[in-house]
């Protein structure tokens, strides 16, 4: 077993037993051997980061046992060695490395808008459904349309409003545009005459007037009547009724 000189023993073999107990450790150029310091022989925390030499611990040189791919060493206090396997972090985002700026794409929210309410944009079905309401502001008003004068024919469509006036300017016939379907849908119609009276209407086949039959019309200039029609199949037929005349 190699050891150092004795003070005042091991005459004239001085050289050869120190040279023994380095040569344990050094290699003749004098740098430490390769596992010359065991962990053993390192005292707990005596090595720090301004202690070694850069670049002088290489992977090699690493205990990695109990570690799996993907994994690095983090501190941990609750570990024994004060370190432990851990997964690494994140090292990309939507396929991106380094400082990542996402986009709202790279998240599947390519349609997403910072919109304000007031900006929100109103899809083309809802827009629909909103038109087909009744407008209630003001107690109930319902949507106003002048037809104008008659002349001989004319067509009336219910997109324009729900309640209209015409002038008859001559016997007229006229024709009614088909709704939308699948709703109630009315017509209240303010039938004037014009200052020569005596005007008349020629009704669609898709009116039907029940027993009453087709209203008899004012025949007075500047009279008015009220006639009411209504449907509950887009316009196929239409339920017609006088309302008082004679204004």
């Amino acid at each position: 077993m190699t050891r150092l000189p004795i003070p005042g023993s091991d005459d004239n073999n001085w050289g050869t037993i120190l040279n023994d107990y380095l040569q344990v450790s050094l290699a003749a150029d004098g740098a430490l051997k390769p596992d010359a310091v065991t962990p053993a022989a390192i005292q707990d925390a005596s090595v720090s980061g301004t202690k070694l030499q850069d670049s002088s611990i290489t992977v090699t040189k690493l205990d990695t046992t109990g570690g799996i791919d993907g994994q690095v060493l983090t501190h941990d206090s609750s570990a024994a060695s004060g370190i432990a396997w851990t997964a690494a972090p994140v090292t990309s985002v939507a396929s991106k490395t380094g400082a990542v700026t996402l986009t709202k794409t790279d998240v599947n929210l390519a349609n997403v808008d910072n919109t304000s309410d007031v900006n929100k944009p109103v899809s083309a079905a809802q827009q629909t459904a909103l038109d087909g309401k009744v407008n209630v502001a003001n107690g109930g008003g319902e949507t106003f349309f002048d037809a104008g004068n008659s002349g001989a024919s004319i067509t009336l469509d219910l997109t324009n409003g729900n309640v209209q006036k015409l002038t008859l300017t001559g016997n007229c016939t006229i024709t009614l545009t088909s709704p939308a379907s699948g709703a109630f849908r009315s017509l209240l119609l303010y039938v004037f005459q014009d200052g020569t009276g005596s005007r008349t209407i020629t009704w669609p086949a898709s009116v039907k007037w029940g027993i009453a039959g087709a209203p008899t019309l004012s025949t007075g200039a500047s009279k008015m009547d009220k006639i009411l029609l209504d449907t509950v199949d887009g316009g196929t037929t239409w339920y017609g009724a006088a309302g008082p005349g004679g204004y």
